[in-house]
């Protein structure tokens, strides 16, 4: 059998392939044809960079909304998931409570699978 290389065998050399790449590919037997060099798109298809920008389309920004904003993005040391104030700590304290509950009653199931009752 004789030896060939990758891009004999394919007939092109990928672009910003390495030589360590092409190695690999040679020792793996890695010799699939590529469907197309390049990405073919549907006639019509609009890209993002074609579009005209989309400014002064938005409303005026609610004060509420900036001061919760400010709010949220001021650096102290309350965890994010805190800084809603005290209905955030009820709500995080309800939170471990339900998967601790949640979580007795998995090692309970597991227990009970365990160690049966005998009857």
């Amino acid at each position: 059998m004789t030896s060939v290389t990758l891009q004999e065998h394919l007939g092109w050399i990928p672009p910003g392939a390495a030589s360590g790449i092409n190695q690999y590919c040679e020792r793996k037997n890695m010799g699939a044809v590529p469907e197309t060099q390049g990405i073919l798109y549907a006639p019509g298809t609009v890209f993002p960079k074609e579009q005209p920008p989309h400014r002064g389309f938005y409303g005026p920004v609610p004060e509420a909304l900036i001061e919760k904003m400010r709010l949220f993005q001021c650096r102290n040391s309350i965890p994010i998931h805190l800084k809603g104030g005290p209905v955030d700590k009820v709500l995080f304290g309800s939170t471990l409570v339900l998967c601790a509950v949640g979580l007795a009653g998995c090692f309970q199931f597991f227990y009970g699978m365990a160690f049966p009752k005998k009857n």
